[in-house]
């Protein structure tokens, strides 16, 4: 299985929009992205930002890669981060992939073409990721965060089981207002939302060594029984939730095409996720 090194945003000012940065050395192997309701944005480092391509939040999965040889750089935005750094409304961004210097005539601000200092060269993975960060955080526009704010407080409340109209009544504001700042911020509205949310907690928990057995995740999970759940992995995988069962991956959401996929046989050298 192919090596990526995971984290967490070591930039403060990153956190509430962004919820892990990664780095891989060699993208040798074809994988599938699973949908988490978020974007993602992927830069090969011998391109510079122009080579780059923003994923927006999406709810089918997508085939990436390979790429062997190529060492390959990511940032994974929470629902409702990318306004800050692209100014783009993710409703529009929504299950499509839009290379960086195509951004600007869907609302996007125009990226910086160079990766700065020596990354290209670089070879250390924190070297990598730090680099990333801080060019990311030098483009953000705090002035276009609170509606995004807005907008994570109302996933945050479904991925509580919260219902929209609680969620509202917490909050001073009207369901209708809430469901269309879902859509804009986040790319979708609050039923899809909560189906992908309890999505990725589902491969969260599956994929783990340690998993409950099937039946006990589905209600665990809030599936109404375990034929449910496999129709919900059926519909945003493409898959039966057997297939990823106690077989982890470079990160949740990250289904590798090889040996470890096909016999179910996790690499012992895995990352956590």
């Amino acid at each position: 299985m192919m090596r990526v090194v995971v984290r967490r945003p070591c930039l403060a000012e990153l956190r509430p929009w962004v919820s892990a940065v990664w780095w891989c050395p060699d993208a040798g192997a074809a994988e599938s992205v699973l949908p988490a309701g978020r974007a993602h944005l992927v830069l090969p480092l011998g391109g510079g930002w122009d080579a780059g391509v923003l994923h927006g939040p999406a709810s089918r999965p997508r085939l990436a890669g390979p790429m062997p040889g190529e060492p390959v750089t990511g940032i994974v935005f929470r629902p409702g981060g990318l306004r800050p750094f692209f100014g783009a409304p993710a409703g529009t961004l929504a299950d499509l992939s839009v290379p960086l210097p195509e951004l600007q005539g869907r609302g996007g601000r125009r990226v910086p073409g160079q990766l700065p200092g020596r990354l290209a060269e670089s070879t250390r993975a924190a070297a990598v990721l730090d680099s990333v960060e801080r060019a990311l955080a030098a483009r953000a526009d705090h002035t276009s965060a609170d509606p995004a704010r807005l907008a994570g407080d109302v996933q945050r409340g479904l991925r509580e089981g919260h219902s929209v109209a609680a969620i509202a009544a917490r909050l001073g504001a009207d369901r209708r207002t809430l469901a269309t700042l879902l859509r804009r911020e986040v790319g979708f509205g609050p039923k899809r939302y909560a189906r992908l949310a309890r999505f990725e907690r589902a491969l969260r928990v599956l994929r783990a060594p340690d998993a409950p057995s099937l039946s006990l995740a589905a209600a665990q999970l809030g599936f109404a029984d375990q034929p449910h759940m496999t129709r919900e992995f059926r519909y945003f995988a493409d898959v039966a939730p057997g297939r990823l069962h106690r077989v982890p991956g470079p990160t949740p959401w990250h289904v590798v095409h090889d040996e470890t996929f096909k016999t179910g046989r996790p690499d012992p050298g895995t990352l956590p996720s």
